[in-house]
């Protein structure tokens, strides 16, 4: 069994969309954006606008599946992020 955490520091751009590979099957995601004040933008499909949020710099947000049989699976990519100018990093960490 891989251990119950896993942390990722992932680097992104405003030119293309950076899926977020799932290492593990887990119930919890959480993405950090590690720049001061450059937003990050997150979809749930790369290719529909509708599904983004914005993710202010500095800022924090956590994606959890409250069910046990409901989780995050292995290999899946359930959000797509993108830089709203230049380039940057996120920190995402994975929570079985």
């Amino acid at each position: 069994m891989p251990a119950p955490l896993e942390i990722k520091v992932i680097s992104i751009n405003a030119t293309e969309w950076t899926p977020i590979a799932v290492p593990f099957d887990c119930s919890s995601i959480a993405v950090k954006n590690t720049h001061p004040s450059n937003a990050i933008r997150m979809r749930t499909s790369s290719g529909d606008a509708s599904t983004e949020d914005l993710l202010n710099g500095g800022a924090e947000q956590a994606f959890a599946v409250p069910f046990h049989r409901y989780r995050f699976l292995a290999g899946s990519q359930p959000i797509w992020l993108q830089c709203q100018a230049g380039t940057g990093s996120v920190v995402v960490k994975f929570l079985a």
